[in-house]
């Protein structure tokens, strides 16, 4: 596509970045009602259980999950309650969120796949900062959703520079739109976060995730989630983990995990792959 054409649909997607036009998904409403739950310190596992029941679709995916090998490996469990009892309300609720949230949400016609790699490598991120906070003795609440939605911004710049597109009858390719994704996740991600009332972690995560520079709010979370992305890239990949090269890599030394703290996450690949596997479907 010639520059002048490329420079063309940039300056229509700041326009829109800038003005605060862009076409932002809705966030499902079972989903704000499960974040709503998780941070309520009122709520228990009948609210829970409750809200999930009320779509009967969502709670025979949770309940699928939560029976998988990957959660529930000895025995299996016949209400949402004794789910909710065993696994815990916040992984639970991780389950609940993933299902409802994902490519579907986004209109990217024609770049469904690349949606769905986006999503994968949110969930491998999100499942792997878990785990990375559960090590490091930090806080895990947060890393989860942190993790999923810190580059939410992509499949919105995607479908926007679409629109875009079309609108003007040009043809893009996979290679421009990364290259704008790149570019503008961070804004568009952090518009999303506060349009969807997310927690603040997250917009802070998504404002600090691919900056150079240290992040000023929720450093802990950024820090783990960073680490997680190094892990998630691994299992994306090839899944030839070498301890030593992960140990030495910059954000994991950051995040002041020694070779055995690795080590440990390494022999737990296997699980981790099974529940990123099943979130995945």
């Amino acid at each position: 596509m010639p520059e002048a054409l490329i420079d063309a649909i940039r300056s229509q997607l700041e326009k829109r970045i800038s003005m605060k036009a862009l076409a932002l998904p809705m966030l499902p409403q079972v989903t704000t009602q499960v974040l709503s739950l998780v941070n309520d310190v009122n709520s228990d596992a009948a609210a829970l259980a409750k809200l999930i029941q009320s779509d009967q679709a969502l709670a025979g995916h949770v309940m699928r999950i939560a029976n998988s090998a990957a959660y529930s490996p000895n025995a299996k469990m016949t209400s949402l309650q004794q789910a909710i009892a065993r696994l815990g309300m916040q992984n639970m609720s991780d389950i609940a969120m993933a299902a409802t949230m994902g490519p579907k949400i986004f209109d990217a016609k024609g770049f469904e796949s690349l949606v769905k790699q986006i999503w994968e490598d949110s969930l491998a991120t999100a499942v792997w900062a878990r785990e990375i906070a559960r090590q490091g003795r930090r806080n895990v609440e947060s890393t989860f959703l942190c993790g999923l939605l810190c580059q939410i911004g992509r499949p919105v710049v995607l479908q926007t520079v679409i629109d875009i597109a079309n609108q003007d009858e040009l043809t893009i390719d996979e290679a421009l739109v990364t290259q704008f994704m790149q570019q503008y996740q961070s804004e568009v991600g952090q518009q999303l976060a506060k349009h969807w009332q997310l927690p603040v972690a997250v917009g802070h995560t998504i404002e600090g995730i691919n900056s150079t520079v240290a992040p000023s709010h929720s450093a802990d979370v950024v820090a783990t989630v960073k680490a997680a992305q190094v892990f998630a890239a691994v299992t994306l990949g090839d899944r030839n983990y070498q301890a030593d090269s992960l140990s030495a890599d910059p954000t994991i030394i950051e995040m002041n995990l020694y070779a055995d703290d690795v080590q440990q996450l390494l022999e737990k690949a296997e699980s981790i792959h099974n529940t990123i596997a099943e979130l995945s479907l």
